[in-house]
């Protein structure tokens, strides 16, 4: 059997998700029954998701990306906000971000409120700490020391 190709953890009401290769359904499936267990574990209160594409992580083919946006379609009632971080400084992972970006716009999922996009997770930190009211930078610290984010 193979490892999956995500990590998930939580850490004061922040739902980190990594992703280090395109997920099959099956991946997606089990992902977000963690996400609603995280949901029920906090009392039903909305986290904040921190979702990770790794800097070597292919692109998503049509299939994978419908499911992927199925899920987000799905869990959007159990997250206040979304913070989607492209890891990466070639010219591949800038275009990821601008076309992620564009397509929330296009898609009409973009709110400046929810969902926002990211070269690292250092960039959703403040929006943590805002959100939850508390350090966003050692939340992202303390996820980095447990290898979900880079």
């Amino acid at each position: 059997m193979a490892l999956p190709v995500y990590k998930t953890d939580v850490i004061d009401k922040v739902f980190f998700l990594r992703w280090d290769a395109p997920p099959t359904p099956e991946e997606i499936q089990a992902v977000f029954l963690k996400m609603q267990a995280a949901y029920q574990q906090h009392q039903q209160q909305q986290l904040v998701l921190v979702t990770i594409a790794g800097a070597k992580s292919a692109v998503p083919n049509s299939e994978q990306r419908r499911h992927l946006s199925n899920m987000l379609s799905d869990a959007r009632n159990l997250f206040s906000e979304i913070h989607v971080i492209i890891e990466g400084n070639e010219l591949q992972h800038n275009l990821q971000r601008v076309i992620v970006s564009g397509m929330l716009i296009v898609t009409r999922t973009y709110d400046d409120q929810f969902i926002r996009v990211h070269k690292n997770a250092d960039g959703a930190a403040g929006f943590i700490a805002r959100r939850l009211g508390v350090d966003g930078s050692q939340v992202v610290n303390e996820a980095r020391s447990r290898g979900v984010v880079m």
